[in-house]
């Protein structure tokens, strides 16, 4: 319930989707558990009793429940995508949105590829947890318990059968999903291995272009070994839990069967004992698939709640260091002293204890070695970073105390690593400013 109250934070007004697509799935799985009871009364119509004309129209309402039940879960599925689309693209929204106001140091900190992929991939994982899983949570939860009611209504043998059933059940869920801890551990592998294909696929040209040798691909290298790795180990964990599961419920026939020829009496109203059999096996079957459809519920919840973890992680480290500006439009006059100012962007500091002054209507220079911090200054002056120690002040105020516009307008940055977009140069330096 965290995870779908963080999710459908995302859409406040289409919320009202899943709670609409939950009763359409409730209503659909009454009307073919329904189905399920009358083809109780059609089989012991048609074997204990041999009536063939009451047979047959306990026969016309069992494809009617079934088809009504069938229609109301598609209904409620195509709801919950509606909600589903509408979740994805406000996730991808809030990224983009984001991205736009984030600080320079987020950039330095996470590569374009792997943001995109934390973005992109994580969105599209939510999908799962709320197109599918609304709808099919109500389906999985509900029908086990009607189907049990079912089989005691059927006869005492086969309520208590399939009780014990579900009980076996349930310790194997908790092993055939996995540790969360390792379901994790594989999930980042997979984050990684995405993330540096993405870097890879972009850096062709650049590999190509300079002939970079296999060092460049180290990264890449690890990244599907370790992947291969935990997807391996994964999978081993959960193979011995599912398998035995697989045998009980797909050979339960081959247990009941020996039982049945040493202890019951079959010449006590077999037509009875058939009808139980035939019962017994087939809500077997219907329990089967409740809890498949529990275990993958699980497994997407958790994948789901982890991607809106990264995801919020994500948003928050893109305004985490973002300089906080002020209220003051105009500059006094454009003095810029450095005072005291100590920065870096990462734990080692770039800048230590600095201290300067450049008088306004004069053109400076900055020259030193490459890394001596020569553009981190002209970054700092600005307001792309915000400073660790010290002022930064222009007109004789702190860079703080001026609104983001007074910054652009007054003062012009070109980086060295100039990105163009797909137009004219002319159309390129405009952009900025129109005029």
């Amino acid at each position: 319930m965290d995870v779908y109250k963080k999710l459908l934070g995302y859409v406040p007004k289409e919320r009202y989707l899943a709670y609409l697509a939950i009763c359409f799935s409730i209503v659909s799985v009454f009307f073919i558990v329904g189905a399920y009871y009358t083809l109780y009364q059609f089989l012991v119509e048609l074997v204990v009793e041999a009536n063939h004309t009451q047979s047959t129209i306990y026969a016309i309402t069992i494809a009617t429940l079934l088809a009504i039940g069938a229609i109301l879960y598609i209904v409620g599925v195509a709801i919950s995508h509606v909600l589903g689309f509408r979740l994805e693209t406000n996730l991808r929204k809030k990224g983009i949105d984001g991205l736009s106001e984030a600080s320079f140091r987020f950039y330095d900190k996470y590569p374009s590829g792997k943001v995109r992929k934390i973005i992109d991939d994580n969105a599209a994982q939510t999908h799962m947890i709320v197109a599918h899983l609304i709808p099919d949570n109500a389906n999985a939860i509900l029908t086990p318990i009607l189907a049990l009611i079912l089989g005691f209504v059927v006869s005492w043998h086969v309520g208590l059968l399939l009780v014990l059933l579900l009980i076996f059940s349930g310790f194997s869920l908790k092993f055939m999903m996995g540790e969360k801890t390792f379901m994790q551990v594989y999930q980042n592998a997979l984050e990684n291995l995405s993330s540096e294909t993405v870097e890879y696929v972009r850096g062709i040209q650049v590999i190509k272009i300079f002939g970079a040798d296999v060092i460049s691909l180290k990264a890449m290298h690890k990244a599907i070994t370790d992947y291969a790795e935990h997807a391996h180990k994964y999978s081993q964990s959960c193979k011995i839990p599912y398998v035995i599961y697989q045998w009980l419920f797909l050979g339960l026939i081959a247990f009941l069967v020996p039982l049945m020829v040493l202890f019951i009496d079959l010449g006590h109203q077999p037509e009875v004992l058939a009808v139980e059999l035939i019962m017994l096996f087939f809500l077997t079957g219907v329990l089967f698939t409740a809890i498949m459809r529990i275990m993958y519920l699980s497994m997407y919840a958790f994948q789901g709640k982890m991607a809106v973890d990264k995801l919020e992680a994500l948003y928050d480290e893109m305004h985490k260091d973002k300089l906080v500006f002020g209220q003051e439009e105009s500059f006094d006059n454009f003095d810029i002293v450095f005072d005291h100012v100590t920065f870096g962007y990462e734990e080692t500091p770039v800048l230590k204890d600095l201290s300067f002054t450049l008088k306004e209507k004069k053109t400076y220079a900055l020259i030193g070695s490459s890394g001596s911090g020569k553009s981190t200054i002209a970054k700092l002056i600005s307001g792309f970073y915000k400073i660790d120690g010290g002022s930064i002040k222009i007109g004789g105020k702190p860079l703080e105390a001026y609104n983001e516009q007074a910054l652009i307008k007054n003062i012009a940055f070109v980086f060295q690593n100039v990105k163009l977009f797909k137009m004219s140069i002319f159309e390129n330096v405009k952009l900025a400013k129109e005029d």
